[in-house]
């Protein structure tokens, strides 16, 4: 399995992110985000000209109406890394939704002659700033070497994630 093999060439940086991201979600690396009409933005791609994030995904329906709802975005992908940190902005320029990813790869080859990168380790990051300004912070691993290996835990915090 190729990335790069269905893109044209030469290939942008922002056309390689998002091959990366559909391939994680082909090989059950992420799980592909359900849609809840009353929040959520949906764009194809986080390098869309304006940055429109799914931004409540991950929250607990019984929450979403204790959270400052985000009115713009600052979406930083870092290509080599492969990974990225999304921060939203409330009517007032003051952060109320932070999330960040990063995925670790092995070199795998499917038939001695190709080899590629198999994702085997993700760690996501999403926060949302409560009414009372207290931070609900969503901690998710997927460790694909692991039985079991998908953790997600909520926690509450008095200032936003770093």
């Amino acid at each position: 399995m190729s990335v790069l093999r269905h893109l044209p060439h030469p290939v942008s940086p922002p056309a390689l992110a998002c091959a990366i991201r559909r391939t994680l979600l082909e090989v059950g690396m992420f799980q592909a985000p359900a849609v809840k009409p009353s929040h959520d933005v949906h764009a194809p791609c986080p390098f869309a000209s304006q940055p429109q994030v799914a931004w409540s995904d991950e929250l607990p329906t019984a929450l979403q109406a204790l959270v400052v709802v985000p009115l713009r975005f600052q979406v930083f992908e870092d290509y080599e890394l492969r990974a990225g940190r999304v921060t939203g902005c409330d009517q007032h320029q003051q952060p109320c939704y932070c999330a960040s990813h990063f995925v670790l790869t092995d070199l795998r080859s499917d038939d001695d002659d190709v080899f590629y990168e198999a994702p085997v380790y993700t760690e996501s990051q999403t926060a949302w700033r409560l009414l009372d300004g207290r931070w609900l912070v969503c901690h998710t691993t997927v460790d694909r070497l692991k039985p079991g290996g998908v953790h997600t835990r909520y926690v509450l915090s008095p200032t936003m994630p770093r």
